[in-house]
């Protein structure tokens, strides 16, 4: 267990701090992060304000899932909080492990600001999907979700705009590319992150993977002709102004030709932000800037999510419930969350602007943040999600290095995709082969 200790933030009391008295201690199952000191900086100040205590339970992401689903599935929870990843919701919700937030406090909601992520947060047990309207099952507590990075050197150099479209983009690409300083445009293609990376193009031009079609009911959509036309911008992007070898660049890869000046453009996640402005770590500190994803043939912009989610287990007892909703209630309200970007960690509001924030330049994420957080999509919105993903990256990662069409490997992740829902109890139709 960690105890939190870190510098005390200086925040003002509001409507969370006053339902957050007096309660008694809780423990969170958390995992081990790059964000995690702000957390903890975010804890220290809560049981300073308060008197309350939260212990934290510390486990490496690769753990974490595990000691989540043996607490949730005990008679007695281990845990009176935990995090989860965004690709774990639907199997966490689905298997009716959390309480419902409206249970646990009557009439509960989400503070105005605060991001749904897709709305994520809200599972409908029937249709067995997120939903709006469906109950309230947990408050975000780190947002990551992609943008478009782009090296202001370069773009000032060559008189170029941050893309609005995708054809804009590519056409800012291919300008870099000849001019010959740096790669055009990175992806991020390699088979273990190239379906997450794929999502905003595919949703952006109006299609997906499938749709709910009622309750056990599921269309396989993703080889429709407006998802064909995502791809083809998506290997059209990797293969003509990217690096060689595009079909085996994975986060890490792209990262690092952002930092050090090789890369000029990328879709990655917001955490990257944090290694793209250590002078330890980057040859483009204060020359690398976000902005919202381009928008597709009708303006829809999308942006995959990869955030986490906290929920309350229903294994707990409710005193231990209500404790836990006071903790997260406090976390979620904007004057913690101002404090909790100055302290590192990634918000999970959508109203903190720069003013909020003062002048400081190594928050100018915030504006590209904010705007993409609002429009993130879960692309495989079910509790198998991982491995429908596995199953489609295969003929996705095909495509970009040529050894499929782009009609081909999306009819080929058609298939897949239908295999795995039918293998697990949905009623599958599939439009036909391109």
């Amino acid at each position: 267990m960690l105890r939190a200790c870190a510098a005390a933030f200086i925040v003002a009391a509001g409507a969370g701090a006053a339902l957050a008295q007096s309660q008694p201690p809780i423990t969170m199952a958390i995992n081990q992060s790059p964000w995690l000191n702000s957390f903890v900086a975010m804890v220290d100040e809560y049981e300073k304000e308060t008197g309350n205590k939260v212990e934290l339970d510390v486990t490496p992401f690769g753990g974490l899932l595990e000691k989540i689903r043996n607490s949730v599935r005990g008679a007695q929870g281990a845990y009176d909080i935990v995090n989860v990843n965004s690709l774990w919701l639907s199997e966490i919700y689905s298997g009716g492990f959390l309480a419902p937030l409206g249970d646990v406090q009557a009439g509960y909601g989400l503070p105005e600001g605060v991001l749904t992520y897709g709305d994520t947060t809200n599972w409908d047990a029937e249709a067995g999907t997120f939903a709006g309207g469906g109950a309230l099952m947990g408050v975000p507590v780190n947002g990551n979700v992609q943008v478009l990075y782009y090296n202001t050197d370069i773009y000032a150099k060559l008189g170029l705009q941050p893309p609005k479209t995708w054809d804009e983009l590519l056409a800012n690409a291919q300008a870099i590319q000849n001019e010959g300083e740096a790669y055009g445009f990175v992806p991020r293609a390699a088979r273990d992150s190239i379906v997450y990376n794929f999502t905003p193009y595919l949703f952006s031009h109006d299609a997906a993977f499938f749709r709910i079609a009622g309750s056990g009911k599921a269309d396989v959509v993703v080889n429709s002709p407006e998802a064909l036309k995502a791809l083809e911008t998506y290997v059209k992007l990797a293969t003509e102004s990217g690096p060689p070898g595009p079909g085996n660049i994975a986060q890490g890869e792209l990262i690092q030709l952002l930092a050090t000046g090789k890369g000029a453009q990328a879709i990655a996640v917001i955490a990257a932000w944090g290694q793209l402005e250590d002078p330890n770590a980057s040859r483009v500190v204060g020359k690398i800037d976000a902005a919202l994803l381009p928008a597709g043939p009708a303006g829809t912009v999308a942006s995959s999510a990869g955030h986490w989610v906290a929920g309350i287990p229903r294994n707990v007892p409710p005193e231990k419930q209500k404790a836990a909703l006071a903790f997260l209630d406090w976390f979620a309200a904007k004057e913690r969350q101002v404090d909790y970007v100055r302290a590192g960690g990634v918000p999970v509001r959508g109203d903190i602007t720069g003013a909020d924030l003062g002048d400081d330049a190594a928050f100018r994420f915030i504006g590209a943040y904010s705007q993409n957080a609002q429009h993130a999509v879960m692309g495989l919105p079910f509790a198998q999600a991982a491995e429908a993903s596995d199953a489609m990256a295969l003929s996705l990662n095909r495509a970009v290095i040529g050894e499929m069409t782009p009609a081909q490997a999306l009819n080929q992740a058609a298939a897949d995709l239908a295999g795995v829902l039918e293998r697990n109890g949905f009623a599958v139709t599939k439009l036909p082969d391109l």
